[in-house]
């Protein structure tokens, strides 16, 4: 997207048809390159994968230690702050509310589609190095929640209105409360937000079948974030299963490279790699390296048994059936000591005990487990066994020091013995 709308950014809508020939005839007709904005999404991508985790350090040291092609001034100011001052990285970003920061955080999305909590973390934090307006750290939050949403679904699922409608309420939910400050349009001074855009005018627009021209001349279509990232959701929404009518759409904003980046980058986690028209991908100078950050990248997210449906579901499922051995062992524990078998209860105990030793932390567990040590070792004591019974009175004891019942026991025990020393102690 950053390639398509920065080479063909300026097209008269009249001209904007001539891209199916232009980037879909000759495979390698031309060969684009990327702007800045990808160039810091590669070098977010890098950090990653080298650190095997989200340091924000190392990214912002990326940023001032490789060039970045035509940075623009929101960069230039985090680069004279954090190379040149020596201001501290999480103090050196920008008071801009650019799109810097929702135009790289597609890595951050794809090793967190299934982890909400990190995604929202480290999709805010990676923002705020460099934009620390809290629009954009919302901006960042929002578009890696709609790649990480849309990379969940099956290609060609977006058919119906109520889907698109759960698609803007789950991201909308995504920056609830993250803005406290008020911000005012470009197009008619008014008084709104990034939350109150996509969660009550984005869904209006949708609802109401709006066209995306009237949204360009009611929202604008600018380098504000304000105005790129909605309309880019905008965009793609109306025609989520055509990825040349988003493209086209994206071309026709002001903004064009900014547009297409973040719709284009909605629609790739959407419909996915092969379901891109090839002669689209076969225009980019960068592919084969896109191609590996993005397995490299992968494997990074199956790191997080949170991303991974099956390893997921094989925790559940091995999860599920600890649960139910453990309840079966302890209902027929239970059941032996209600009938004063504590012979036998002590045997179902002991196997939970010895398949699931966590389950000694469980209060009710224990009660139950020196209930029949306690009951087979009074049986033992009637019986005159008083070796055994001191055995599991023990045993008992190394659950609870201070239980009275055990502890007159032992001291029974200990009376019929002659140890009176020992019966005194207890």
């Amino acid at each position: 997207g950053d390639a398509f709308g920065s080479h063909l950014e300026g097209q008269l809508e009249k001209e904007v048809e001539y891209i199916n020939h232009f980037l879909k005839g000759e495979k390698y007709s031309v060969s684009l390159n990327t702007t800045d904005d990808t160039e810091m999404t590669i070098m977010l991508a890098e950090s990653l994968i080298i650190n095997q985790k989200f340091n924000p350090e190392d990214i912002a040291n990326r940023f001032i230690r490789q060039s970045i092609t035509q940075m623009g001034n929101t960069i230039k100011e985090f680069v004279t702050n954090y190379r040149d001052r020596k201001i501290e990285w999480y103090r050196s970003g920008a008071e801009s509310a650019g799109n810097g920061g929702a135009m790289r955080c597609a890595p951050i999305a794809l090793i967190n589609y299934g982890d909400f909590n990190s995604l929202k973390l480290m999709a805010g934090i990676q923002a705020s190095i460099t934009h620390r307006d809290q629009m954009a750290i919302a901006s960042s939050i929002l578009q890696a929640t709609a790649i990480a949403y849309l990379t969940n679904l099956p290609p060609y699922s977006l058919r119906d209105k109520k889907d698109l409608l759960k698609f803007i309420g789950i991201c909308g939910k995504s920056i609830k409360g993250i803005e406290t400050k008020v911000y005012r349009t470009r197009q008619n001074n008014q008084i709104v937000n990034l939350y109150t855009r996509i969660n009550k005018e984005l869904m209006e627009a949708i609802e109401k079948d709006l066209d995306a021209k009237e949204i360009r001349e009611k929202w604008g279509s600018g380098s504000y974030v304000l105005e790129s990232l909605p309309y880019a959701i905008f965009v793609f929404l109306k025609s989520p299963n055509d990825y040349e009518k988003i493209l086209k759409q994206c071309l026709m904003a002001n903004d064009s490279d900014t547009v297409a980046n973040l719709a284009l980058s909605l629609v790739g986690a959407y419909l996915g790699y092969h379901n891109i028209p090839k002669g689209y991908i076969n225009k980019l100078k960068n592919l084969e390296e896109m191609i590996t950050l993005a397995n490299r990248l992968f494997e990074l997210s199956l790191k997080n048994k949170v991303n991974n449906p099956y390893r997921r579901m094989k925790t559940t499922i091995t999860e599920a059936k600890f649960k139910d051995e453990i309840d079966q062992l302890l209902w027929q524990g239970k059941k032996f000591n209600k009938q004063e078998d504590y012979q036998r209860a002590v045997e179902y105990f002991e196997k939970l005990i010895s398949n699931h030793p966590e389950a000694k932390k469980n209060e009710k567990i224990m009660l139950h487990l020196i209930e029949a040590y306690e009951g087979l070792g009074t049986k033992l004591l009637a019986e005159e066994s008083y070796d055994d019974a001191l055995r599991f009175f023990n045993k008992a004891l190394a659950y609870d020091l201070n239980n009275p019942a055990v502890l007159c026991n032992m001291a029974i025990t200990y009376l019929n013995l002659d140890n009176l020393e020992k019966a005194e102690r207890y």
